[in-house]
């Protein structure tokens, strides 16, 4: 088994956005030390295991204080064994970058930093429930830049309820020209937990919807991206290491409250509760709280699933053959296209690819 990717759950958060549905703790900074404490007993059950890339997700990681950091990279160094250079990448918001933050981040190791941006039109960000500016966005990110980050990532989102063509237009090339290396784009959606859900938000049809991807697509494709993977672009060379183990159906490991990790053969994830999960790691007690055997036939699938969001697709020999005939009709139909050996997704079939995994499984 090769090196893992390794993902560091920080759940805290100023406040929850109102499309958010993710494991967070809002009003719980005094629990930071002893979360990170509890992060580093944690770590002691890989101790001695490969890593590729490390990645802090949230939450708002850039919430935690120099301290927090110092003691939880110390740890990562001591407890798992990875080359230098490998990417490390932190999740921040816009309001909790300052120039002291960000020239420690930089000395401590830390090279790719995924900014959430989300928007650069005000009332977009406020209809969000976003704690900041598309003004603090720029300074954040020009931050970075006078900190010598030459990798960065930019969250789009879109589809917001009534949002026209052209705010959508004017908000793309107003990201795209901010001159990252990298670009995320994430489509509003209603999930169960989130605020808009308990407000039962409506959004707009899915025939806008995908006339509004599409035309992303094509902004951030003449604005020197390339796009990768459904929802990611890049410029030639960052695509972003750590998720591209993800889509490879590689094994990664997940620390933290409500961290899922997958070890090649079997999904695990942790409990959600954050003050369980300090309880019982700060104990040294296990904190899992699922665990799922994956079969050969659920692992190929997989495989199959995540790689169609690639623009490089998947082997066509690992695709079962009793696939093939619904596969050789989506084909026809213009959804996959089979080149050079690889079974790949149209532009087409990006549009409606959730509906054909349905199918497929």
């Amino acid at each position: 088994m090769g090196p893992s990717s390794l993902y560091i759950h920080i759940p805290f958060c100023i406040r929850k956005c109102l499309f958010c549905s993710f494991v967070i703790a809002v009003g719980q900074e005094h629990r930071r030390e002893e979360y990170v404490n509890a992060l580093v007993n944690e770590m002691k059950g890989h101790e001695g295991k490969r890593i590729k890339t490390i990645y802090f997700g949230g939450g708002t990681p850039s919430m935690l204080d120099e301290s927090h950091l110092d003691v939880l990279m110390k740890a990562i160094r001591n407890n798992f064994t990875f080359p230098n250079g490998i990417e490390i990448t932190l999740e921040a918001n816009p309001e909790s970058i300052n120039r002291a933050k960000a020239e420690f981040l930089k000395a401590r190791g830390f090279n790719r930093i995924s900014l959430g941006v989300q928007s650069l039109n005000d009332r977009y960000l406020k209809f969000l429930g976003r704690g900041h500016s598309a003004s603090m966005a720029r300074d954040a990110y020009r931050i970075l830049r006078e900190a010598g980050f030459t990798n960065i990532n930019l969250d789009l989102m879109y589809a917001f309820a009534g949002q026209t063509k052209e705010e959508l237009e004017q908000d793309v090339r107003a990201i795209s020209a901010m001159g990252s290396e990298h670009l995320s784009l994430y489509t509003l959606t209603i999930e169960p937990n989130s605020r808009f859900h308990a407000v039962q938000m409506k959004l707009d049809d899915d025939e806008k919807l995908a006339g509004q991807y599409l035309l992303t697509a094509r902004i951030l494709n003449g604005a020197g991206f390339k796009q990768y993977e459904v929802s990611n672009f890049a410029k030639p060379g960052f695509e972003s290491v750590h998720n591209r183990n993800y889509w490879q159906g590689n094994p990664y490991i997940g620390l933290g409250v409500g961290a899922h990790g997958f070890s090649g053969q079997r999904r695990y994830w942790n409990t959600s509760n954050l003050q369980d999960y300090i309880k019982r790691a700060g104990r040294g007690d296990l904190v899992m709280e699922g665990l799922e055997e994956l079969t050969n036939s659920q692992l190929t699938m997989e495989k199959i699933l995540f790689g169609l969001r690639m623009n490089e697709g998947v082997p066509w020999n690992i695709v079962p053959s009793f696939k093939h005939a619904k596969i050789r009709a989506w084909i026809r139909d213009g959804f996959l296209l089979l080149e050079d050996g690889y079974l790949k997704t149209t532009d087409r079939g990006r549009l409606v690819l959730d509906e054909l995994s349905s199918r497929l499984i």
